[in-house]
């Protein structure tokens, strides 16, 4: 069996060691490794792709000429950005795999931990008695936090945080979807931090020194927090839902068992679908132009989603669409898609469906289906050529100019959508023309944003009032 063991490189140079790292198992090893990360994290910071340095049009691939994706003209692609990749997440998936959480633990010699989750679905599912009663066996407390809501807010990860500080723990073990997650992750966070964890959110994540450890157990696949170094909340208080990153809050366990999402609802297994299919186009559509092989996965996700969403739809129970939808997630938000793009992504589409879910409490899913494809129509005209290759690639549009395929592309984007129930434009969310000027009001306020084009207030406002 695999085990976290937290190490300790023999050398500064991060992510590449010549070697061998040296093993520690326990907790006081685990902070080790994130002193390490600080210098590491400072490293990555002053490497040339993350300081905005991008090709010359002459430099960069296609230079605006429609190049097919598919056959021989892949291997014609020739220029990837510098990149570091590095996800130190085990994630163990599959059938019965749950009690490992316990074994784990144990392996780091945790004694005590935070175990954080949402409402009812564990209890009715027996994920909740798996877990107890592993931890149980292990003897290992786990004093509790419940109540996580779907868009998290600050007032719960305070009480976690008031929880930690005031009773210690060795971990904390988010056991339920990304809200619980991403809950965890911020609690983690802020156990030895001095001020509000809300600071994070405001820019002063580069703050963070340390964390407690995160082994979680997933319920709900979507937002791939479960791999990745993300954390999303919402600020009710300050009308605020948005996310920060920290090389801190990547899990060091995952336990992924598909079959205990059988159970999910059919509107949050195609909410949670159109997220994991949004991941991707969000990098699909950045205007990146050096990462065939990454656009080739990324067209597959979607693909895959596209059968997926309609079979679960259909048969709940399937464990193989299940087992592939659960790891289509996972793949889609890993940072993995990232690679070679030195524009890392485009997640515009995100920020204006997030003041729809603060302001209205619309789904995070269901807002990507209106806003990605508004912000689509409001931006193709002026490049068209990343919506073009999507058409083609995914839906075999193959007939008429780049504009012309990219416009039907994103027309056969929102018929899928309709197709599965998920609503496309803001009237199907009961947002009236009247609340077009205050939702766009909320999302400027992190503006100007995107990277395909940097949104200003006013595109902002003009993309809501296409999606009405």
């Amino acid at each position: 069996m695999i085990v976290y063991r937290p190490f300790l490189h023999d050398r500064k140079e991060a992510y590449l060691v010549e070697n061998y790292p040296k093993m520690l198992n326990d907790i006081e090893a685990f902070y080790i490794v994130q002193n390490r990360l600080l210098e590491f994290g400072k490293m990555a910071e002053n490497t040339p792709e993350n300081h905005g340095l991008k090709r010359t049009k002459s430099e960069r691939l296609y230079n605006g000429s429609r190049v097919s994706r598919h056959g021989s003209s892949f291997l014609e692609v020739a220029a990837v950005e510098n990149f570091t990749w590095w996800n130190p997440t085990i994630v163990i998936f599959g059938k019965n795999t749950i009690p490992q959480i316990a074994d784990q633990l144990a392996a780091v010699k945790a004694k005590s931990v935070l175990l954080v989750y949402g409402g009812k679905a564990i209890f009715k599912n027996g994920v909740y008695l798996q877990v107890t009663e592993a931890l149980t066996k292990k003897g290992i407390a786990f004093p509790e936090l419940g109540g996580v809501k779907s868009n998290p807010t600050i007032d719960k990860v305070r009480e976690g945080v008031a929880r930690v500080k005031a009773s210690p723990v060795d971990a904390v073990v988010p056991v339920g979807g990304g809200s619980v997650f991403d809950t965890a992750k911020t609690i983690a966070a802020g156990a030895f931090y001095k001020g509000d964890p809300w600071d994070f959110f405001e820019g002063k994540s580069s703050e963070l020194q340390r964390a407690l450890p995160i082994f979680g157990v997933l319920t709900a696949s979507a937002t791939a927090t479960e791999v990745n170094n993300i954390a999303v909340v919402s600020n009710p208080e300050k009308e605020a839902k948005t996310s920060f990153n920290s090389p801190f809050i990547f899990p060091c366990v995952s336990i992924v068992d598909p079959s205990v999402q059988t159970s999910l609802p059919e509107e949050q297994t195609v909410n949670g679908g159109i997220d994991i299919m949004a991941h991707a186009m969000e990098r699909l559509f950045d205007g990146a132009e050096g990462a065939g092989l990454m656009d080739a996965q990324g067209y597959a996700i979607v693909k895959s989603m596209m059968e997926l969403i309609p079979e679960l739809r259909m048969n709940p129970e399937n464990y193989d669409a299940r087992a592939q939808y659960a790891w289509a997630a996972s793949l889609a938000h890993n940072g993995s898609l990232s690679c070679g793009r030195g524009t890392k992504g485009d997640f515009s589409s995100h920020k204006l469906g997030h003041s729809l879910s603060l302001l209205f409490g619309v789904p995070h899913g269901a807002s990507l289906a209106v806003m990605m494809p508004a912000w689509a129509r409001y931006l193709y005209e002026s490049n068209p050529v990343p919506f073009a290759r999507f058409a083609e690639a995914v839906f075999g549009v193959e007939e008429g100019s780049d504009e012309e395929r990219a416009l039907e592309g994103i027309e056969r984007l929102e018929s899928f959508y309709r197709s599965i129930g998920a609503p496309t434009t803001l009237r199907e969310l009961k947002i009236g023309e009247a609340d077009i000027e205050r939702v766009a009001k909320n999302a400027a306020a992190f503006a100007p944003f995107g990277v395909f084009k940097s949104l200003t207030a006013d595109d902002i406002l003009e993309i809501y009032k296409l999606a009405y």
